[in-house]
């Protein structure tokens, strides 16, 4: 039986109040909600009517402060969800199979002289559940995106305490039939012509006086023009239109004169129990092009922490030594994850794996500045679904594939779906050749004035990640 799962974004009403039009397009398209909560401790009839001529008509809207808009029982892409802007919103009877609360009762009182907490409105709370009998997730929008914990038998998660404002991330919750949730965030200067390489609030600013509104009109701006403008220039006009075109257009754009490995690649990725790994159980390679053949390499047993490292070696030192193994962000962990699973597990392999050539199209591409890449973020995700990859496994993150493989250790009693966390890799190294291949079919693009332009630094970045799975 396939899960159902229900996008609900949390945004701050103060956020759409200041935000551009575009900049609220840009925000649903990259989160495309099922429902829109507004966090925040007043009514907000204006963020409201925003909602309303912003979202498609089907798109729920509640807004808990004032307890406009949904209320009450309501399912969505088959997952239940009770809207509660008051206790007395809380219907009681049973109710089957996990659901979700979603309401701003409950908050955090943090005692700085004691360091201990307490969840304001619990009591209340708990009462008015007494009546209600099933499997309940409590969603609070006055608690932050990050927030998890267990209070005498409530569930409650986070739903975006002031989600888009100051330094808070906007929030979206992935909130599944089998009561897991996925948290992810998204930074608001990415959006709008702020998601533009080099275009802060202020560049933002001038470019809209200018009349380039959208990424579209700076994509076919005449050049020379955009280099006119105060506080731009050539060098920064062609960046900008660079990335202006990549996002419009879903392409990449070569910019610098670093060269891409010789022969075919071997694409990798791993997954562990964490970032700061104890095991790598599985190591997901495919060989060949996004159309490849996909081999998991795959360790269930906690007490083998080598195994599928080992596996994957004896594979690869057999079959394909000669070739470049490649890894989205690899130095940033999968090479060095697998040199230390190496080293302490199958030191055998030390010599083969010191002589591989390894490849990391992040580096290569965003810190060494050879190529703009079209995602929204950096993030391969984005980068693959800009270039049209479509995951089939959309609603699981590393991070909750990594919780549910701890769950496993500390247990042992209930295994995890292998077969579902493997497809899950298989998106991962597909994706990453999609992306390869861009990079291979992009021409280089030189400056007006007939030098290589390389940026040393990132431009774009993804806002944190936390995920979920109880």
């Amino acid at each position: 039986m396939s899960l159902g799962t229900a996008r609900l974004a949390t945004v701050a009403a103060e956020f759409l109040q200041q935000a551009t039009a575009t900049a609220v397009e840009d925000w649903l398209a990259y989160f495309d909600p099922d429902a829109v909560v507004l966090a925040g401790d007043d009514p907000a009839p204006r963020a409201m009517n925003t909602l309303r001529r912003q979202c498609p008509p089907e798109t729920v809207l509640f807004d808990p402060a004032g307890g406009e808009g949904t209320r009450g029982p309501r399912e969505i892409e088959g997952v239940q969800f009770v809207f509660a802007p008051t206790h007395g919103d809380i219907p009681g009877g049973e109710w089957d199979g996990p659901s979700y609360v979603v309401s701003d009762l409950l908050e955090l009182s943090v005692d700085t002289t004691t360091l201990t907490s307490s969840l304001v409105g619990k009591d209340a709370y708990s009462d008015a559940m007494a009546g209600v009998d099933g499997e309940f997730v409590h969603v609070s929008t006055r608690l932050p995106a990050e927030y998890r914990n267990q209070w005498d038998g409530l569930t409650v998660v986070g739903g975006g305490d002031g989600a888009g404002t100051g330094e808070r991330p906007l929030v979206a919750l992935e909130c599944r039939s089998d009561g897991c949730v996925l948290t992810r965030t998204l930074r608001p200067d990415r959006l709008g012509l702020q998601a533009l390489d080099r275009v802060g609030p202020s560049r933002a600013r001038t470019l809209r006086e200018a009349g380039y509104r959208s990424r579209e009109l700076i994509a076919g701006a005449d050049r020379a023009r955009l280099a006119e403008l105060p506080g731009i220039g050539a060098n920064t006009a062609a960046r900008i239109q660079q990335s202006a075109e990549t996002m419009s257009r879903g392409t990449v754009a070569r910019t610098g004169t670093g060269r891409l490995p010789d022969g075919e690649p071997v694409f990798v990725d791993i997954e562990t129990d964490g970032l700061s790994p104890t095991i790598t159980w599985l190591v997901g390679v495919l060989d060949g092009g996004p159309d490849g053949r996909y081999m998991p390499f795959l360790q269930t047993d906690p007490d083998e922490p080598g195994r599928a490292v080992a596996d994957f070696m004896a594979w690869y030192t057999a079959n394909a030594s000669h070739r470049p193994l490649v890894a989205y962000h690899g130095w940033g962990f999968d090479f060095e994850v697998l040199r230390g699973a190496i080293r302490d597990h199958c030191p055998r392999y030390e010599d083969a794996w010191g002589r591989t050539y390894r490849f990391d199209p992040y580096q290569w591409a965003v810190t060494e500045g050879n190529a703009v890449l079209p995602g929204r973020t950096n993030r391969l995700e984005d980068v693959a679904r800009a270039l049209g990859y479509e995951r089939e496994e959309p609603a699981l993150t590393g991070a909750a594939v990594a919780r549910r493989y701890r769950g496993w250790m500390a247990d042992r009693e209930t295994e995890p779906a292998w077969e579902r966390f493997e497809r899950y890799c298989e998106d991962d190294v597909r994706a990453l050749a999609v992306v390869y291949d861009a990079l291979e079919a992009s021409s280089r693009i030189a400056s007006d004035d007939g030098t290589d332009r390389a940026s040393g630094t990132e431009t774009t970045t993804q806002g944190t990640l936390s995920e979920w799975e109880r």
